[in-house]
């Protein structure tokens, strides 16, 4: 945000208000302000209720001042306008490939021992820089295709391993007059979250540094049969999904998906928020979307990331109120069941199982899952959402796929961080 939008913003929370912040103190009335921005994904909007009554409860001297974006359109340029100008907020709630990023401006300050201790730590690698760490993961997301086992069931489908499974299985649904895959090509980030599930398993689990050696020249997309692969997976579901799938947007596509109106779903636990609601009867699964080799693994997602400003005149009590919230087993709970979501932090699961807890914890226990932050932190959320902007252009028939090869190359520059 530039600093003529940041006044604007604050005149209309004083309007709003009736009261200002002092900022040379933090401090409005009685009260100490903390100024939060957060990054939310679909799952998310709702989370600064329940932290907010927590807070009264907990720490009723201190105010939380949300500014919440969504993280897919708005976070990262809000992140790069305030790092540029140096307003930083005393807490920023983003993803775990943020932080490296976002840590190496010297700008985020550097988590407490007794707070990253709460982690575990499978999940601290990815917010570690230089042996410190720079952010707090609260929350993890799966990946894959999440799918009726009843219509499987029904068909004598076996869950697919290769390329070749899959598209015989694909051609059995449509032979039974079975829609076999849900999509919601409304939106470009679809398009680039599917785009780096089939990356992951393609491309980066043989090679993970395949986003550096893209930023020089070692590697194209341009004839590069693994990424074309990745992109005409994308044509392959849209063409055996329903016939207005590129004008649907995510809630009409989890709504016709629970309603039974598809047996495949090519996305995230986050889809189970609807699913849980409202398909009780039906049973789900989820499963790796095959690879060449037939050794795809799930996908895991770093999702809620707590960091701080390095500036923050509060830092004491910020690790503080981070230590409480990660100690606090009520809370925590309620937030997994709310976001569909496993838990970061160790020794606190929620009370709560998804449809398809079981086949993420058969996955995770023979050690068949892959972290997308290796990918996501290499190419840029920011770049994954242009290419597939063009990515979706040709799915409608308005540019050809070499054209898209040839603008990812062509902004190969734009793929990582300016340091």
């Amino acid at each position: 945000m530039n600093r003529k939008k940041l006044l604007l913003l604050t005149a209309v929370i004083v309007l709003l208000t009736g009261c200002a912040p002092d900022k040379s103190t933090g401090v409005k009335e009685d009260k100490i302000i903390l100024t939060v921005l957060a990054g939310q994904s679909t799952s998310d909007a709702g989370i600064e209720d329940m932290v907010n009554e927590w807070m009264e409860k907990e720490y009723p001297q201190v105010e939380l001042e949300w500014e919440c974006v969504d993280w897919g359109d708005r976070f990262e340029s809000q992140m790069r306008g305030r790092l540029a100008s140096g307003d930083i907020p005393d807490i920023i709630i983003g993803k775990a490939q943020d932080v490296k990023a976002y840590a190496k401006t010297g700008q985020l300050g550097t988590i407490s021992e007794d707070c990253s201790a709460k982690i575990k730590e499978s999940a601290l690698d990815s917010v570690t820089l230089d042996h410190q760490v720079y952010g707090l993961p609260y929350n993890f997301w799966y990946q894959g295709v999440i799918y009726n086992k009843d219509i499987f069931e029904q068909l004598s489908i076996e869950v697919p391993r290769t390329t070749e499974d899959m598209e015989a299985a694909v051609e059995k649904l449509k032979a039974e007059g079975i829609v076999p895959f849900a999509v919601h090509f409304q939106e470009s980030w679809k398009v680039a979250n599917m785009t780096m599930q089939y990356m992951m398993n393609e491309i980066f689990k043989y090679d993970p540094q395949w986003g550096e050696r893209f930023r020089r020249g070692e590697v194209d997309y341009t004839r590069n049969e693994d990424i074309m692969r990745c992109m005409e997976n994308n044509r392959m579901i849209l063409d055996a999904s329903w016939e207005d799938a590129l004008l649907l947007d995510q809630f009409e596509s989890d709504s016709r998906f629970t309603q039974g109106e598809a047996a495949m779903y090519l996305t995230g636990s986050w889809s189970m928020q609807f699913a849980n609601q409202y398909g009780k009867t039906i049973r789900f699964g989820i499963f790796p979307f095959p690879n060449k080799k037939g050794d795809a693994d799930l996908i895991r997602e770093t999702n809620l990331t707590f960091m701080k400003s390095a500036d923050t005149e509060h830092d004491s009590l910020i690790d503080e109120i981070f230590y409480s919230l990660l100690s606090d087993r009520q809370l925590t709970s309620e937030i997994l069941e709310f976001t569909q979501a496993d838990s970061a932090v160790e020794g606190m699961e929620s009370a709560y199982k998804s449809k398809i807890q079981d086949d993420i914890d058969t996955y995770e226990e023979q050690g068949r899952v892959i972290d997308v932050s290796t990918g996501n932190a290499q190419l840029i959320w920011s770049f994954q959402n242009r290419v597939a902007q063009e990515q979706l252009a040709w799915l409608k028939k308005e540019k050809t796929l070499e054209e898209v090869l040839e603008f990812s190359d062509a902004n190969r520059a734009a793929s990582a961080y300016e340091e």
